[in-house]
């Protein structure tokens, strides 16, 4: 008898997603939980990044001590492009 019968097709765990969830740990979440999980882990990323950001410019301040240094224009948004400190590009003008 085969594995999957019996079972509907939301039952069915493909080998892809054996792969990719390997621990077992999302198989049984319904589509909104795992959209739920995706904006949360989201949200860490950013928050992570965040705090790296601010982390460098601390240190950045800590090595340079005792030395004025330019902090106008500075942004964790922003990016370095040809020397200068500049709001990203839209993926559409690259």
């Amino acid at each position: 008898m085969k594995e999957t019968e019996g079972k509907g097709a939301e039952d069915v765990i493909t080998e892809e997603e054996k792969a990719v969830d390997r621990a077992d740990i999302y198989a049984g979440l319904r589509p909104a939980m795992l959209v739920s999980k995706i904006f949360e882990l989201n949200d860490n990323m950013l928050e992570t990044a965040s705090s790296q950001f601010h982390n460098a410019i601390a240190q950045i301040r800590a090595l340079n001590a005792g030395m004025e240094l330019n902090m106008e224009g500075l942004d964790e948004e922003k990016e370095v492009r040809d020397g200068q400190v500049v709001p990203p590009q839209d993926e559409e003008e690259i």
